[in-house]
């Protein structure tokens, strides 16, 4: 998006492969990085125009719910890492998405559907 001369420019971060995202799965990194966490698994790490820097395999594949509230992946990003979280097996994980790697993944013991970051 470019605000000075009012445009858009589309951006497809599966490069044709099929997968798909929701909204859970869009976040911004501390500089400008737009992560995109697809169905298959990768966050797609892309710089402020658009393109591919890096992928990173994270979680299983999943399916898009029909329902939108019904739990689905989200990730967040916090202080240089994003946090993935993996409803269908418990998990979250956190990757060093710069560093293009899963850096540590921890059970929690339910099932997350939303997930949100401070620092202090």
């Amino acid at each position: 998006m470019n605000t000075a001369d009012e445009t858009i420019t589309p951006v497809d971060p599966f490069d044709g492969s099929g997968a798909q995202y929701t909204f859970r799965g869009l976040a911004r990194g501390d500089d400008g990085e737009l992560l995109v966490l697809g169905t298959d698994g990768t966050l797609r790490v892309l710089d402020e125009s658009g393109a591919l820097q890096t992928t990173i395999d994270v979680i299983d594949a999943w399916d898009v719910p029909e329902e939108w509230q019904a739990p689905q992946p989200a990730v967040i990003a916090l202080d240089g890492m994003a946090y993935v979280t993996e409803p269908a097996t418990g998990e979250i994980h956190i990757v060093d998405y710069v560093g293009g790697e899963v850096w540590k993944s921890a059970e929690v013991g339910f099932t997350m559907n939303e997930i949100v970051g401070v620092t202090g």
